[in-house]
């Protein structure tokens, strides 16, 4: 019976250690978006780009971050051992951000009729909330609620606002993107004392 209870210890220890890898694997992913978005604003803010700047650099943040977290992904399915549909899951979040790229950067600039900062600070918002909140609905992952409820709560501030609705847009998707990082850096540290 000793045995019994020791191989339960065990085992419940391996599973806590397991749940925080997948904790740390969903830091790692908002952690790298808020690198590169903070990258791109130091990058702004120093030279004096042409929009078209956008066209190189979000495309080679996108590979950039995939590599990454493909990578980070590759060791944490080899820790836990997943197999089976992962795919699946991974379709149907790219089918998400698919949907919240067309809603964010092509419907709502297109039913606005506001300044460009505007467009693009209330574009920004409902990109990031409609792709992070539809991961949450496939994932159930609550540690994600900041990083899309807070710029989904500041969609009506971007549109109302008279300047500064980028400026908005970045620094409220920052702080969610940071919210929702250390959360699960709690849920991770959670798992390993139970």
């Amino acid at each position: 019976m000793e045995e019994v209870r020791e191989l339960k210890t065990v085992l419940e220890r391996v599973e806590g250690k397991l749940i925080a890898a997948g904790k740390m694997y969903g830091a790692m992913n908002f952690a790298v978006w808020l690198v590169i978005m903070s990258l791109y604003y130091v990058i702004m803010g120093i030279l004096d780009l042409p929009w078209q700047f956008n066209l190189v650099y979000w495309p080679a943040a996108f590979i950039v971050a995939m590599k990454f977290t493909g990578s980070v992904w590759k060791r944490y399915v080899r820790l836990a051992g997943i197999a089976g549909n992962s795919w699946k899951e991974g379709a149907a979040i790219m089918g998400v951000w698919i949907a919240g790229v067309l809603l964010g950067w092509v419907v709502v600039p297109l039913a606005l009729n506001k300044p460009v900062d505007t467009e693009i600070g209330v574009a920004l918002l409902t990109f990031i909330s409609f792709s992070v909140g539809g991961m949450f609905a496939l994932t159930r992952e609550r540690e994600m609620i900041p990083a899309f409820g807070i710029p989904a709560i500041l969609i009506p501030f971007a549109y109302s606002t008279l300047s500064n609705a980028t400026v908005l847009a970045a620094f409220g998707i920052a702080l969610g993107f940071s919210l929702t990082t250390l959360w699960y850096l709690h849920s991770a540290f959670r798992a390993i004392e139970r």
